[in-house]
C-alpha cells in the first residue's frame, strides 16, 4: 500500500516490537489466572486441614491403697423419702448427721414413728 509502511510479523503472528513480545506473556498470565480461578471454586468438598489432628494419649494410673469413702454431705434442706424398713438411726448414719438433729429438723418426738413415704428434711451435718 502506498504511503503506509508495514512492520514485519513475528513468529507469533503479530507485528514484531513491543506488542509482539507481550503476546506469549499475556497467554501465560491468562493460563495462570484461569488455574487460580478454577482452584478457588467451592467444589462441594470440605477444606483439607493443614495438619492432621494430633493423637491424644490418656494415661490413667492406679491410686495406691483404698480410697476413703465419705458419707454424702447433703446441702441444708435436702429431702429424703422414707422406705419400708428404714430407721431414723440408719437414715442419720447414711447422711452423716446426728439422729437428734434429724429429729429436730423434722419435729419427730418418737424415732419409732416413721412410716414409708414420709418425707424427711436432712439437715446439714454439724461440724
Amino acid at each position: 500500500m502506498p504511503g503506509r509502511t508495514r512492520r514485519p510479523r513475528s513468529r507469533w503472528g503479530s507485528p514484531s516490537g513491543a506488542e509482539g513480545a507481550s503476546r506469549p506473556a499475556a497467554w501465560l498470565a491468562s493460563a495462570v489466572a484461569l488455574a487460580l480461578v478454577a482452584g478457588c471454586g467451592d467444589g462441594g468438598g470440605s477444606p483439607t486441614p493443614a495438619a492432621p489432628p494430633a493423637e491424644v494419649l490418656v494415661v490413667v494410673t492406679a491410686t495406691p491403697g483404698t480410697p476413703e469413702v465419705r458419707p454424702p454431705t447433703p446441702a441444708a434442706g435436702r429431702r429424703y423419702v422414707v422406705r419400708e424398713g428404714d430407721t431414723l438411726s440408719a437414715i442419720a448414719a447414711r447422711f452423716g448427721v446426728e439422729e437428734a438433729a434429724l429429729q429436730r429438723a423434722n419435729g419427730i418426738d418418737d424415732p419409732n414413728s416413721l412410716f414409708a413415704g414420709q418425707e424427711l428434711v436432712i439437715p446439714a451435718p454439724e461440724p
